[in-house]
């Protein structure tokens, strides 16, 4: 789409996926200077970019909350129309709880022209603000080419993680004690409490943080997938990339991730007794598992084309919906 810009601070599958799909420009500004020079830095240059640029329609992702103001301040100056793509940490905060961050975010639901999530729970909770929700979940990634391995044990699963605060590491370790599983674990574990460390199963193989090529491999080899979030109504990336190899799968029982991929996955309350026995309810049903995850990612897939196209035609007009709530 002509004069459509797409502008991050830091680089998400979700955002740089859809920015792919739509054919839109995405411009990704970023500087190893930290704390508060980093938001100066960036601003000056995103102020700059855009005065020169003078997009129509401006598409910012959303954390980063700063950007997010920092597109709304500008609007009344450059005149574009502003899109937000808001993670479920710009709707409801996790990480960032104080109350500032709280009032900035939901004035930048109010200000923007329209909000994407990637659900209909997260859309509920952008209209009580008063804003205009569009709900778009992610597009099915599309792997690179890589070449298979083998990995040894009678059932082998991989956890996707960034031991992020969000995920229960510990519980899926606790999980798997004992259990006749070999679980592969990506990330950079050395962000692990020296505690949880020591006490690792034998079990557990950590893997790092893994080339695009190397990551895809090592889900293709493994039997399942794991991932897992305590925050609400978040569907979370791996879960659509083992959904792209059509791997069984287990995730949290949060509503959002329970209503888009029901049928295709197992679903645990994030305790390690539940989560040892979804583990368990995928290794006794994971060739039912591949064939409901090939037939949900087809339904998947032609939901997100419609979206897709629907967001594309708000592109196009400018005719957006009126705020809610």
């Amino acid at each position: 789409m002509r004069n459509v810009l797409a502008l991050t601070w830091f680089e998400h599958r979700r955002t740089t996926g859809l920015c792919h799909a739509l054919n839109l420009e995405l411009i990704v500004h970023s500087t190893r200077v930290g704390g508060a020079l980093r938001y100066l830095l960036l601003s000056v240059r995103t102020t700059a970019l855009l005065v020169r640029r003078r997009p129509a329609i401006l598409l910012v992702q959303n954390p980063s909350l700063i950007l997010s103001a920092l597109a709304v301040l500008l609007m009344p100056l450059l005149r574009y129309r502003l899109i937000v793509d808001a993670h479920n940490e710009a709707v409801m905060p996790f990480m960032n709880q104080q109350r500032w961050v709280r009032h900035l975010g939901r004035w930048v639901i109010r200000k923007a022209d329209l909000t994407i999530v990637t659900n209909r729970q997260l859309a509920q909770i952008v209209a009580s603000h008063s804003g205009r929700p569009f709900t778009l979940p992610d597009p099915t990634p599309v792997p690179p080419p890589f070449a298979p391995r083998a990995l040894p044990g009678s059932f082998t699963a991989v956890l996707i993680s960034t031991f992020a605060p969000d995920e229960p590491v510990a519980e899926v370790f606790a999980a798997v004690r004992g259990l006749d599983i070999e679980l592969y674990v990506t990330g950079n574990h050395r962000k692990l409490p020296s505690a949880l460390l020591a006490a690792v199963p034998p079990n557990v193989h950590f893997c790092g943080f893994l080339p695009e090529e190397e990551y895809w491999s090592l889900l293709q080899s493994a039997d399942a997938a794991v991932d897992l979030t305590l925050m609400d109504n978040c569907l979370v990336c791996g879960a659509y990339e083992a959904l792209a190899l059509g791997k069984p799968m287990l995730l949290s029982n949060n509503p959002a991730t329970v209503e888009l991929f029901n049928g295709a996955a197992v679903f645990t309350d994030n305790t390690a007794s539940d989560i040892r026995l979804g583990l368990e309810r995928l290794r006794l049903s994971r060739d039912a598992m591949k064939v409901a995850a090939d037939n949900k990612r087809g339904e998947l897939t032609e939901r997100w084309i419609a979206s897709a196209r629907d967001l594309t035609r708000i592109m196009n007009t400018g005719k957006l919906p009126e705020p809610q709530g």
